[in-house]
């Protein structure tokens, strides 16, 4: 089985129906992941994000933000990436200067799985193996 971690935008796209920003091989992979074909680790700050695009009104999803996390988490091909010293540390390290950038890549780095990200400034970094 093939396993990823999710960017924040890629979630929020594919969660949202806007399937046609997603290259067609990680629109595949979100599919296959709501089959159990796939497992895709949602890093917690993946879903703190999200919460705070919800709040100031820069998205909007089809149900409460609670409940949206619940179902997604409940499907077998999605699971919660959570954080800890070694990716904090290594996130420190990194240049962005967007903290979400920074954590969630060293999640993937750290996880030793593909990115999956459409983000140019972590794809020119090379610090995670992106997959897009």
């Amino acid at each position: 089985m093939s396993v990823y971690v999710t960017d924040t935008h890629p979630l929020i796209w594919y969660a949202t129906g806007k399937h046609r920003q997603l290259s067609r091989k990680v629109l595949q992979t979100f599919q296959a992941a709501s089959r159990a074909e796939a497992l895709i680790y949602v890093p917690v700050f993946v879903l703190w994000e999200i919460a705070m695009l919800l709040k100031v009104r820069r998205i909007a999803l089809r149900e409460p933000y609670g409940e949206w996390a619940e179902h997604l988490l409940a499907q077998p091909g999605f699971a919660m990436a959570g954080v800890d010293v070694r990716m904090l540390a290594e996130a420190y390290t990194y240049p962005f200067p967007d903290p979400f950038d920074s954590v969630i890549t060293a999640t993937a780095t750290v996880m030793d799985l593909p990115l999956m990200t459409k983000d140019e400034e972590i794809q020119a970094s090379r610090l995670a193996d992106v997959y897009w």
